[in-house]
């Protein structure tokens, strides 16, 4: 099987169990689109954004390191674009060490800067 992400509003009951292991007691947005990555009908990755914030971004730690959350951040600007946006935003304050200086890594890697604890980036 190939990773598929979905665009969705509601998640699909199939999913449920692997989505509460990524989302880690963190709510789903409601009434709001989110982008969930599967691969051999597991959940494997969740993001959002709301205007112009990436409200969540996450991978399983089982998954990283395959492409993943390169094809989920692809599909997030391409979402953002589409909705009218020229930047995304995603802050790192409250966040845990170990999450921020991992999310840092990687969007700087996928040509994010970080200025004042906020990783951005033009679409």
């Amino acid at each position: 099987m190939r990773l598929t992400v979905h665009h969705l509003t509601q998640l699909p009951e199939q999913y449920r169990a692997h989505a509460e292991l990524i989302l880690q007691g963190k709510p789903l947005p409601e009434n709001q689109p989110f982008l969930l990555a599967t691969f051999n009908d597991r959940a494997v990755a969740l993001a959002w954004h709301q205007d112009e914030r990436i409200g969540f971004f996450a991978v399983r730690d089982i998954t990283r390191r395959r492409g993943v959350g390169s094809e989920l951040l692809r599909q997030l600007k391409a979402d953002a674009q589409a909705n009218g946006l020229t930047r995304l935003e995603l802050s790192l304050a409250g966040l845990p060490a170990e999450d921020a200086t991992a999310l840092t890594a990687f969007f700087s890697v996928c040509g994010f800067r970080q200025k004042d604890g906020v990783l951005s980036s033009l679409l």
